[in-house]
């Protein structure tokens, strides 16, 4: 189970999710997500993986994926920090129920 953070291509708008505690509350508009330092595009998801192509502009950028399973209960994974530069971001929770999707960012 790895998170991909291979070069890519495309850039767009940023989306992401709110959860607590295992349940999706909401999640942004592409609008209210949008960051002058990172922009992702192109998001495609089933219920266990997700994909989207970002485009880091300053900082690291990170992507964040929130699985479920029934034995271990909800559970984060990340990938690895990326500076600038376009990126595939994405996460796969195995077997496990896919819960939300996003991106995390520092200076």
């Amino acid at each position: 189970m790895r998170i991909s953070g291979k070069r890519g291509r495309l850039a767009g708008m940023a989306t992401a999710a709110v959860f607590i505690g295992g349940m999706v509350l909401g999640t942004a508009s592409a609008a209210s997500a949008a960051s002058p330092d990172y922009r992702c595009g192109n998001w495609k998801s089933n219920s266990h993986k997700w994909t989207a192509s970002c485009s880091v502009r300053s900082g690291k950028a990170r992507a964040a994926t929130e699985c479920y399973n029934a034995k271990r209960g909800t559970y984060g994974k990340h990938g690895r920090w990326v500076t600038r530069g376009n990126w595939a971001f994405g996460g796969d929770c195995g077997r496990d129920r896919l819960v939300s999707t996003g991106v995390d960012w520092k200076p």
